[in-house]
């Protein structure tokens, strides 16, 4: 049985539907409009976490609806313009200050398109430490699990491209995919935003030490300290580790990871 504030919770939750276009606005105004992107496992989950309890904030918001509008237009079943409309009704209903999703990093360029004057925080971890984070994430919750999971793997890692080398073809008994697919996920998805967000409208955050970037979010957003809840950055850990990068051979890791990585840290460091 649902208690008063899960009932008083559900409740508001239902009822934003039935607000009409234009009058949300008026009724609740947003303070601004931020979304909160990076690759999964770099720390979206704790960001929606600190601002949940004095903002209107949320992780992933309806997940399933926006992957499968993903693949429509991954599959060129709709179109780019066709994308945005979705994002921009979507925005209307969930409506949001801070929206912590993943999934929205797919094209950031249309994501841009559809909210020019939104701000970006995007966090981004060290690519061993993700890479790491990402295979056990993998082994915890596999794509045969949820359907949606088996969709945005296919979309983000395009793991079917890939081939397995000598060094890491061990990772297909975990059902794990190969070490190139993930990084170049990695790398192209921060690339991407880097050449699409104005730096104005930009905050890079490291994940790894997020406390330590907390001054810079309070002064990106015009908001206070107080305002945001520390007990909720460090969310979404692991439930289980592989530590399936000891098996790797380290002198084919650091290679791997130089050739793919390296250039768009360079490109993070010259940028902070």
């Amino acid at each position: 049985m649902l208690n008063y504030l899960e009932f008083n919770s559900s409740l508001k939750n239902n009822l934003k539907y039935l607000i009409p276009d234009g009058v949300r606005e008026k009724i609740h105004p947003r303070r601004f409009q931020c979304f909160s992107i990076g690759a999964p496992k770099s720390g979206t989950t704790s960001i929606a976490g600190m601002f949940n309890k004095n903002f209107r904030a949320s992780h992933e918001p309806e997940r399933r609806s926006i992957i499968y509008s993903i693949q429509e237009h991954y599959n060129k079943n709709i179109s780019d313009d066709d994308f945005i409309h979705k994002l921009r009704k979507r925005d209307k209903r969930v409506w949001l200050e801070i929206e912590s999703n993943c999934f929205l990093g797919y094209r950031i360029d249309l994501l841009y398109r559809a909210f020019p004057g939104a701000k970006f925080i995007m966090s981004v971890r060290s690519p061993r430490s993700w890479l790491d984070s990402m295979m056990n994430h993998t082994i915890n919750y596999p794509p045969s699990s949820e359907d949606v999971i088996k969709i945005w793997h296919s979309i983000f890692f395009r793991h079917s491209e890939f081939e397995y080398t000598k060094f890491d073809h061990l990772l297909k008994d975990y059902n794990v995919y190969p070490i190139e697919s993930y990084l170049r996920f990695w790398a192209k998805s921060i690339e991407d935003t880097l050449n699409t967000i104005p730096r104005e409208q930009l905050l890079i955050v490291d994940t790894l030490n997020f406390d330590d970037s907390i001054n810079n979010v309070v002064k990106f957003l015009d908001i206070q300290r107080s305002d945001l809840d520390f007990c909720s950055s460090h969310l979404n850990k692991a439930p289980e580790k592989y530590h399936l990068l000891e098996k790797i051979d380290d002198c084919y890791l650091r290679e791997v990871i130089d050739n793919i990585c390296t250039p768009i840290q360079y490109k993070l460091n010259s940028i902070n």
